[in-house]
């Protein structure tokens, strides 16, 4: 027979007729109580899977991630450098579907000690369920220390909270001193050609923090901003940046949108690709202004600087060591 876990005091809980274990209660991103295993061996990310698995890896924890990514993830090919950070995954269950719903019976299956998530109806689901599910919600810079500080305490590795957030801040600090009062800023437009959309809100962030001037920075709030080829061509920003590097060959195909000066004169930049896009929300974020700054005002940023910083990270705080080779390519875009 088996009774379910009891709070008792101090954060531990006793397991009926199975036996005593620890356990503890931590509060998520939504303000959500939530009961943990004092010890985690198992974690299911849902979702926004890479992004989450952002989060484990630089907590040092990516053998803990239990499944595999999800099936659009997988197709895309897009993600490869996920099975470098923890090659478990390859070989794990999926437990979301091509359509992106969630498959509970493989999940109640592989029956993980926690998940993490960033949709709250998703937690409570799988609180009915049994399974201790944390939410994370990352939009803004700040977000993303406090959610490596959360997910780090949840797994174990309570010091990298700290760690991170002075490697954050001393990144950034270096950056802003470098271009502070630096008179040319370079405009910038951050693009999605197939959708014609500003991708992501942190975007405004990082291009203003890396010494150029965004032009969808207008004080706008919401996620993705959608643009029409008029306003692009009436912005003609000095650079663009696209997330894919297929969307260089859709710039220079467009016959409107190759008349812009950034695509007629090669200034068009494919943004790194680690564990997940470094232009998008990702724990990698500080590399993404360094990488930025280094394309704005290459005068004052050494690529070799660049890389051996890129390699410190993912050494650090991933525990993977790359190559030269592996480093250009996550610079390049590539997989």
């Amino acid at each position: 027979m088996f009774l379910k876990a009891v709070p008792i005091l101090s954060g531990m809980l006793v397991l009926g007729l199975s036996g005593a274990v620890l356990a503890r209660d931590i509060t998520d991103m939504a303000g959500r109580i939530v009961t943990v295993p004092d010890r985690i061996d198992s974690v299911a990310t849902l979702g926004s899977v890479p992004v989450i698995n952002s989060f484990v890896f630089a907590a040092g924890q990516g053998a803990l991630i239990a499944n595999d990514l999800p099936p659009w993830a997988r197709q895309s090919g897009r993600w490869a450098w996920q099975d470098v950070f923890a090659p478990q995954l390859a070989q794990s269950p999926r437990v979301e579907d091509a359509e992106r719903n969630l498959a509970l019976e493989e999940l109640l299956t592989l029956d993980p000690d926690v998940a993490l998530t960033f949709a709250q109806d998703t937690a409570d689901l799988l609180d009915r369920h049994g399974i201790a599910t944390v939410v994370l919600r990352i939009q803004t810079p700040e977000d993303v220390k406090d959610g490596v500080a959360l997910v780090g305490d949840l797994l174990g590795n309570a010091r990298i909270g700290p760690d991170y957030a002075a490697w954050f801040d001393g990144t950034l600090v270096d950056v802003a001193a470098r271009v502070e009062g630096v008179a040319d800023r370079p405009s910038v437009l951050y693009l999605n050609p197939v959708n014609m959309t500003q991708p992501h809100l942190v975007a405004e962030w990082w291009i203003t923090a890396a010494g150029g001037d965004s032009v969808t920075d207008d004080g706008r709030s919401e996620e993705t901003l959608a643009l029409t080829t008029e306003v692009v061509l009436a912005a003609d920003p000095d650079i663009i940046i696209v997330g894919d590097p297929t969307h260089v060959a859709r710039l220079d195909e467009d016959a409107n949108l190759s008349q812009l000066r950034a695509v007629q004169e090669g200034r068009i930049l494919v943004a790194p690709m680690g564990a997940h896009i470094w232009a998008n929300r990702t724990v990698e974020q500080p590399l993404t202004v360094l990488w930025a700054a280094s394309h704005f005002h290459p005068e004052l940023f050494p690529e070799a600087e660049l890389i051996a910083t890129v390699r410190d990270f993912y050494k650090s705080f991933f525990g993977t060591e790359l190559d030269d080779g592996q480093l250009r390519a996550i610079l390049g875009g590539r997989v």
